[in-house]
């Protein structure tokens, strides 16, 4: 595994690492328990949004669907109260 750092300085200069064995090891630790103790606050905030993301998406749906219905009238002639 190779891992890329870039400093923080003016210029992006990229230093390529390879890590041995037990390094990629150790770093798949500490990565996975960083990971674990973020996920109940990541599924809290799923939780607490998961209503509007829906409506959201219901919406952009029908939208969708109804700009698809007026395309459609268009090309066949018909008025949307048909």
């Amino acid at each position: 595994m190779a891992v890329t750092l870039c400093g923080c300085g003016g210029e992006d200069e990229a230093v390529q690492i390879q890590l041995t064995p037990d390094q990629r090891e150790e770093y798949q630790a500490i990565a996975a328990s960083r990971i674990d103790s973020l996920r109940p606050l990541l599924d809290s905030l799923c939780s607490a949004t998961f209503e509007d993301r829906v409506a959201v998406a219901t919406d952009s749906i029908v939208q969708r669907r109804l700009e698809e219905e007026l395309r459609l009238r268009a090309r066949l002639g018909q008025s949307p109260e048909q």
